[in-house]
């Protein structure tokens, strides 16, 4: 866990009633006991619960939901300012069809004096020194930056994310979530669209052709987005959590649907691709996280561009002319053709007349003579 965390003053430790409890832990969990107030002909039903779009992880006898989660999962909401760090979610009970959703806001709040994660590119750990997280959007060959921040709807965005570590190390990162906003402060973003979620699921890949990319070695992640409509003509930021674990570590996953397939491919062992089952659902796979470090990146900003209207303009009046100069070369052939049928015709008839019955006005057929004589 990044040390920065542990400077961190803990400012909201609970918030309790009879019917929540909200324990932030030090920053970076949260236990969440919940008994939504129901009528009593309504039984607790487990699977109606949600911490944002996390289902419990398990239940009281005692009607209560209970929920364990990361503060980087299950969609918290992070804000930064000057003075703390927020994070914030909605516990949200489905009744019936018939009746409303019961709901309850969830909030931890801690003292910022020391980072503002959103923008850092390094953390520092005791047994590796400064270990340096990095992202950035990439030319089609990902040999250098990408020459341009600006990319035409349905073509190809390449992006990696690399972790370097001075010590011998090997490490190999994940993308563990990706998020799509209009602004570099999530919070503020008037439009957010997920791209990786439900821990290393690569959701793009399920509408479109987006997909990871074959590792060149594990402290790379190379990344297709293909531009899709998102706020098109603004200024796009992607928000991402990078981690980075022992190569020999085998509690994580990067999963991409493969559209020909119809399946969902685990990356590093295709063979083992079961393990992303849980993409079309909740994915909980969280195992010896004292061993990983993690880095959130904002990239950005860029812009996904669709057809202007004076390029539909000329396309379309471009479209007309080749259609009218189509019609033209048509025409032409059909006259052409009816030109020289008609040519050929007149000098079959001339030959008939001419050649073949004798050429003379008084010609008589053999027939006739014979028959004189």
């Amino acid at each position: 866990m990044i040390s920065g965390w542990l400077l961190l003053m803990f400012v909201a430790t609970a918030m309790a009633n009879n019917d929540l409890t909200v324990d932030c832990g030090s920053g970076d969990s949260v236990t969440v006991r919940w008994r939504p107030r129901l009528d009593s002909s309504q039984k607790l039903d487990p699977s109606r619960g949600l911490l944002g779009n996390c289902p419990p992880s398990f239940t009281m006898s005692d009607d209560m939901l209970i929920f364990y989660a990361l503060l980087r999962d299950c969609g918290f909401l992070k804000q930064v300012t000057a003075d703390s760090v927020t994070y914030s979610n909605m516990l949200i009970y489905d009744r019936q069809p018939e009746l409303p959703f019961i709901s309850q806001r969830v909030q931890c709040v801690y003292d910022s004096a020391v980072s503002k994660t959103t923008t850092f590119s390094a953390v520092e750990d005791e047994k590796e020194g400064l270990v340096t997280f990095s992202m950035e959007l990439m030319n089609s060959d990902f040999s250098a930056p990408a020459p341009s921040m600006r990319f035409q709807l349905g073509s190809i965005i390449p992006i990696r994310a690399t972790v370097e570590s001075p010590s011998h190390r090997q490490l190999k990162i994940y993308m563990e979530s990706c998020v799509a906003a209009t602004d570099a402060n999530i919070s503020r973003a008037a439009q957010v669209h997920p791209i990786i979620a439900n821990v290393g699921c690569l959701m793009e890949s399920k509408s479109g052709n987006s997909s990871f990319l074959p590792r060149r070695h594990p402290a790379e992640m190379r990344l297709h987005l293909q531009a899709f409509k998102f706020a098109l003509g603004q200024n796009i930021f992607l928000h991402c959590d990078l981690e980075a674990w022992d190569v020999q570590s085998m509690d994580r996953k990067m999963c991409h649907y493969r559209q020909q397939q119809r399946r969902w491919e685990l990356l590093d062992d295709p063979s083992q691709s079961y393990v992303c089952s849980c993409c079309e659902f909740s994915c909980f796979w969280r195992m010896n996280c004292t061993k990983g470090l993690s880095a959130r990146k904002v990239l950005g900003p860029f812009v996904m561009e669709g057809e202007s209207r004076s390029d539909t303009s000329l396309d379309t009046q471009s479209s007309a002319e080749g259609g009218l100069t189509v019609a033209l070369l048509w025409l032409l052939v059909v006259s052409v053709t009816a030109a020289l049928v008609t040519i050929m015709g007149v000098l079959a008839v001339s030959y008939y007349l001419c050649f073949w019955r004798g050429g003379r006005l008084g010609y008589r057929p053999i027939r006739d003579l014979l028959t004189k004589y």
